[in-house]
């Protein structure tokens, strides 16, 4: 593996790979790494390079047309980001989007599940719901998803109970209304606490036939003189600089949004973009609308954290801990037609929590030393029962909060108008930058409020302290509601069989345009509830796979040598010679 600077190359060069892979996060470095050590030589392209570059991060502008909108006397609210990424609520919509090898993995929290059974059902109250593959089919890929992310087993439901260490208390809660939801955190396999990074993967990736190409903006994808397939892309550097890079396969994994605008843009042979010929790529733009539903204060909080706080198992000789919340039962989405939508508590800590304040003396911080010291020295029986919570019963630390919160993301009901498409504004390569109007409807409204109004009543029926519900729910005006988007834009390119409503087919490859790829949440065909990271590397291991197959028939039908226009020595020897390494 070799990690390369388009800085450092000729101007005007042309660039050969067997796999040309459009985006250097997690996407494309998945995809990359599942073909590590073949005879497949593949080209993974990045805007950005190894390092946060203010130049580079521009790039993400969008013209934003749609919500999140300010309302009158509303305050606005974040991501629900804290501590060292507070400054990543300041985001503008949609722009929140890393463009340097590992992407978006530098600035998430690792939060992961994967999707329900009913995510990928067809239902009748959910226009256009439906996934043209069955979970059953991704149990393989999902499995080794969820061993690149060092996750532990894939149950986000009641069946973990069995294999957590001390699972929690069975609180009465009606189950046809609501049901347990758990969460896991990815990890660095060598820095618990620190989520996985996935520039490592990259860094790390022993394999001669993989190349990355840093600081080299893909500005069009150009096809055969027929349109039918993708032959080569258009690459552009910040400092002017221009190249060609012909591929046999093409796959874009920049994200929902950065997919749709690269198809819409590239329109030099296709005047509506490629894969547009039905008007669809942009359409269907989902995110998962963030709010708080409500909040326990006072000497309710542990009385509620007790049960609804981390829990942990023992899976491969390493401990990991799932954080449970509460969804709604496929039983009420059905019945009153919901979408799929989940509450996670977050607790909001005391400044003389003892465990913010050994956190805080362990990074080093100097600015709170003497009240943190003092904080652990007033605290030695929290800390001791909190050591024990931790490592005997496996369970979540208890803290000394001032506010138990419960948020929600909320699958959305799909709205073509909900969309992506192209400004008359540009960037600094002279392409239009993405136009987003991003719509929230009723019916997902409807679901996060019921969902609020629905874990209040359980509470209290069963004996916990009732939660205090925000002034939107409590007062029944929508008008109070603030919502903000998690950076989870997804189904811009959408998987289906009919190509009037969907951009890829089941194989995630553009609707008649033959060796052109698309991967991430772009394709999901319905966002779900849950954090995409696992799903969507699930899905590219499984594009990997079908690649590969591709590959070795294309193989086959050439009579044993690679269908490559560039024999493999050569292409090598090529970008070798033409590039500094980094």
């Amino acid at each position: 593996m070799t990690i390369r600077d388009f800085r450092s190359a000729q101007d005007s060069m042309l660039l050969q790979a067997d796999i040309a892979v459009v985006g250097g996060g997690p996407v494309g470095i998945t995809i990359a790494r599942e073909f590590a050590n073949t005879s497949i030589q593949v080209l993974v392209i990045d805007s950005g390079g190894l390092d946060f570059e203010p130049d580079v991060q521009a790039l993400n502008a969008v013209e934003n047309v749609g919500e999140p909108f300010p309302r009158k006397d509303v305050e606005p609210i974040g991501r629900g980001y804290a501590n060292g990424l507070k400054w990543l609520n300041d985001i503008p919509a949609f722009e929140l989007r890393n463009r340097l090898l590992g992407g978006s993995t530098h600035t998430w929290v690792g939060k992961c599940a994967a999707f329900d059974e009913i995510d990928f059902m067809s239902r009748s109250w959910l226009p256009l719901s439906g996934w043209p593959i069955a979970r059953a089919d991704l149990q393989d890929a999902l499995s080794r998803a969820g061993e690149l992310l060092n996750l532990g087993p894939n149950l986000y439901d009641e069946r973990l109970y069995k294999h957590l260490h001390s699972p929690p208390r069975d609180l009465g809660i009606d189950r046809s209304h609501l049901r347990p939801f758990f969460w896991q955190f990815s990890h660095e396999r060598d820095q618990r606490g620190e989520p996985m990074r996935f520039n490592r993967h990259a860094r790390e990736m022993d394999a001669k036939n993989i190349d990355f190409l840093t600081h080299a903006t893909v500005t069009d994808i150009n096809l055969d003189a027929n349109g039918r397939r993708a032959t080569s892309l258009e690459i552009a550097g910040l400092d002017g600089k221009r190249a060609v890079v012909r591929a046999e396969t093409i796959v874009l994994c920049g994200g929902g949004i950065e997919n749709a605008r690269l198809l819409l843009a590239s329109n030099k042979q296709m005047k509506t973009g490629i894969g547009n010929g039905r008007d669809v790529v942009g359409r269907y733009l989902a995110d998962h609308p963030r709010t708080s539903l409500a909040r326990v204060t006072g000497d309710d909080i542990d009385a509620v954290a007790e049960h609804f706080n981390f829990y942990g198992l023992i899976h491969k000789r390493h401990t990991h801990f799932y954080l449970q919340g509460l969804s709604l039962s496929p039983e009420i989405q059905a019945r009153e037609g919901l979408t799929n939508c989940a509450t996670y508590p977050v607790q909001i800590h005391h400044s003389s929590d003892p465990w913010s304040a050994l956190k805080r003396v362990a990074h080093g911080s100097r600015k709170t030393l003497v009240s943190d010291l003092a904080t652990i020295g007033r605290s030695s029986g929290m800390i001791a029962s909190g050591l024990y919570s931790r490592l005997i019963c496996k369970r979540g630390l208890p803290h000394r909060s001032v506010e138990l919160r419960f948020d929600v993301m909320a699958e959305q009901q799909l709205d073509a108008e909900s969309r992506v498409t192209l400004s008359e504004r540009r960037d600094r390569f002279g392409r239009p930058l993405p136009k987003v109007d991003w719509k929230i409807g009723s019916t997902e409204i409807r679901s996060m409020k019921r969902l609020a109004q629905l874990m209040a009543q359980e509470f209290r029926r069963i004996g916990l302290p009732s939660p205090q519900l925000v002034d939107w729910i409590a007062d029944d005006d929508i008008d109070k509601a603030a919502f903000m988007d998690m950076a989870h834009p997804s189904c811009t390119t959408r998987m289906g069989t009919d190509p009037a409503t969907s951009v890829v087919d089941a194989d995630s490859m553009v609707h008649g345009i033959d060796g052109l790829f698309v991967a991430g949440s772009s394709v999901f065909p319905t966002g779900g509830h849950a954090n995409p990271t696992l799903m969507l590397l699930t899905l590219a291991i499984r594009l990997a796979d079908h690649i590969k197959a591709r590959h070795a028939a294309a193989r086959s039908d050439s009579g044993g040598g690679y269908a490559s226009r560039m024999p493999e020595k050569t292409a090598r020897s090529e970008i070798g010679r033409l590039f500094a390494i980094v």
